[in-house]
């Protein structure tokens, strides 16, 4: 049924495929791991899986985790790809990849890391990132839990003083890991040092069973990450080794003298690892969400035209105007994250390797920003490519439902999206700051901040738009900076005077540095995908602006005949991504197991994959007379007797 719209598209999709992974190993390593997981049984989608209780579902999570640790090099950060792929499930070596290792390899000593890198990644040591307590998560400083350092045998006792102190929401936490990375506040001779990690053994190596002094558990079941076992732990002055401090930047010898070196922001380091997998991978769910919704306006027909035919309900443009916005931005979120991929990756080696700092500031500012913009996207996508696809999008048959709960918890986990842009927010006064001061130091990615007036004749180019974008963003700061800046108290205004004026100037900037990212694959990357790609640019670049102009319109830098200039170009190139939109989908190569979803098929009969599903193998429907029945019969003669 689709082949004609394969057929009337205007662009190479294998080129467009090297783009959206990267360059063309990318694509390729994405299809060899993609055609494992279609062709081993155990990962076959299932959608009975969603009739399963919760522990059926971890156990068979955990299955799979054996099968891709025997087949897969799960910890090659390159190609972090699993959880894209595998239906149904996170690995339970998600947390101990992404985030314990590269928290090792910034924190941790060269002894540290020659004595237990091995075991790490052979899952000999197997441990969990205990950051977060039940009272405080994006507030790291201000994390309860202790490590107090006893002279008198060199050891550190951990300890949790109250409820709030309680490790909560820390992956495989709860029912696996045998080591924990702990963050604590270091007490020695009464003095606090701050917030460092902690390597430490919190189960019997032979019974799995908790230290002494050590209480572990599941927090219970959650708005999705259903098979995620996010655990709560608590210490009773627990004693830890004088090695179990990762000690590349603080020391503590064995009579407690305290030696700091490096940058006190090391920390940073790590948590960017996962704020990046976010923003890399995680974003392709937002193109699962489309490749469905697309797919499924182009099987899905409602209502008759003039000539007593149905419509193919991709062709109303109210459906347009549902998914055409969204799949543009999933490309510039895509060609965005491939650029700040690049920056942290740089950023990482140059920390780890040569001791240098130099790119912290600016990766943990656009990497802040991107996570909190990417993951609001991703969830937002879901819940409209739900929509779009009516009542069939609410079945988790559709693999819709999937997409929107295991992603909507992203916005809040790894640091809280509003929290996010406001520490973008205060980088951003910084170079505003600097636009004056030190117009030299301030990067290329904002130095846009040294205007707030802009003339533009054709508002419609995408070189006109990004202007615009940068604009708005660089009239929006200021604003927020005067407001900011307009009471004695600092910290006061910060927290009660100027907080959505700050995050109002943040969220502009992500618009602006995905359209310059889309700008640049546009010109440097791309060949016979340039024209395509100019038209989703146009596409993205004007729904951001109408989405927000109001750092525009606060100096007048944009008139209502532009805004409707903008509206009217938008609706005439929808028939150009109509024209090409599966194809644009497509490019991502996602199999139908991969897609997990029966109304969007490669090819086949969309109906008849629901029907059979529903009267042949929803498990529901094996007994014959479900025992529920007599429940009713109850409720029969309890309304007698009334």
């Amino acid at each position: 049924m689709l082949e004609k719209e394969r057929k009337q598209a205007q662009f190479p999709q294998l080129e467009m495929s090297h783009l959206l992974y990267g360059d063309k190993e990318g694509f390729d390593k994405f299809i060899e791991r993609q055609t494992f997981f279609d062709n081993h049984p155990l990962f076959k989608v299932d959608f009975n899986f969603f009739n399963k209780s919760r522990q059926d579902q971890i156990l068979l999570n955990a299955q799979k985790t054996i099968e891709a640790v025997k087949n897969l090099d799960l910890a090659n950060q390159k190609y972090y790809t699993p959880n894209i792929l595998c239906p149904q499930g996170n690995f339970i070596s998600t947390v101990h990849f992404a985030m314990v290792i590269p928290a090792f390899q910034v924190l941790a000593s060269d002894d540290q890391i020659e004595r237990w890198m091995p075991s790490l990644k052979n899952f000999y040591a197997f441990g969990c990132y205990a950051q977060s307590e039940l009272g405080h998560g994006s507030d790291v400083q201000s994390i309860l839990t202790v490590a107090t350092f006893d002279k008198t045998t060199s050891e550190f006792i951990i300890h949790t003083p109250n409820v709030e102190a309680t490790k909560f929401w820390p992956g495989e936490l709860g029912l696996y890991c045998e080591f924990a990375l702990v963050f604590a506040q270091l007490i020695v001779d009464g003095k606090n040092h701050g917030v460092h990690p902690f390597w430490i053994r919190i189960r019997d190596k032979d019974t799995h069973r908790p230290m002494q002094g050590v209480q572990i558990g599941d927090i219970g079941p959650k708005m999705g990450f259903a098979v995620k076992d996010n655990g709560y732990m608590s210490f009773d002055h627990f004693r830890a080794p004088l090695d179990s401090l990762l000690n590349r930047y603080i020391k503590v010898s064995s009579d407690g003298k305290v030696e700091r070196q490096g940058n006190p922001k090391v920390g940073y380091a790590s948590m960017l690892y996962m704020r990046n997998i976010l923003c890399d991978q995680y974003t392709k769910f937002a193109g699962k969400a489309l490749t469905v919704a697309v797919r499924y306006s182009l099987y899905r027909r409602q209502f008759k035209d003039d000539n007593k035919q149905e419509i193919l309900i991709l062709d109303y443009q109210c459906q347009q105007q549902k998914l055409f916005p969204l799949l543009a931005e999933f490309y510039a979120c895509v060609f965005g994250s491939i650029k700040i991929k690049e920056l942290t990756n740089e950023n990482f080696n140059k920390i780890t390797q040569q001791n240098d700092f130099s790119m912290l500031n600016l990766t943990h500012s656009i990497l802040s920003a991107a996570k909190s913009n990417y993951t609001y996207f991703v969830a937002n996508c879901a819940e409209w490519c739900r929509l779009s696809c009516g009542g069939h999008g609410f079945a988790h048959y559709s693999g819709l439902p999937t997409i929107f709960f295991e992603m909507s918890p992203n916005i809040v986990l790894e640091g809280e999206n509003t929290i996010l842009n406001l520490q973008l927010a205060r980088y951003l006064l910084k170079q505003l700051q600097n636009t004056v001061s030190k117009p030299d130091s301030v990067p290329s990615y904002f130095q846009f901040l040294s205007t707030d007036t802009v003339k533009i004749q054709d508002v419609t180019t995408i070189q006109s738009l990004a202007t615009l974008l940068g604009c708005n963003c660089s009239i929006l700061t200021r604003y927020a900076a005067s407001k900011f800046m307009a009471h004695s108290d600092l910290q006061d205004s910060w927290d009660t005077k100027s907080g959505i004026a700050l995050a109002k100037a943040a969220s502009a900037f992500i618009p602006y540095f995905n359209m310059i990212c889309f700008i640049d694959t546009i010109q440097y990357k791309a060949k016979d995908t340039k024209e395509i790609l100019t038209v989703l640019a146009q596409v993205y670049g004007i729904t951001m602006l109408l989405n927000n102009f109001q750092g525009l319109l606060l100096k007048n830098q944009i008139s209502s005949e532009q805004i409707k200039l903008l509206q009217d170009t938008r609706e005439q190139l929808y028939p150009i991504i109509r024209r090409n939109a599966l194809s644009l989908v497509e490019a991502q190569g996602l199999s139908d197991n991969t897609l997990q979803s029966l109304i969007a098929p490669k090819d086949g009969d969309v109906y008849e994959n629901m029907y059979r599903y529903a009267s042949q193998d929803n498990s529901l429907n094996k007994q014959k007379v479900h025992e529920g029945v007599t429940y009713i019969k109850k409720m029969k003669e309890v309304n007698a007797k009334l």
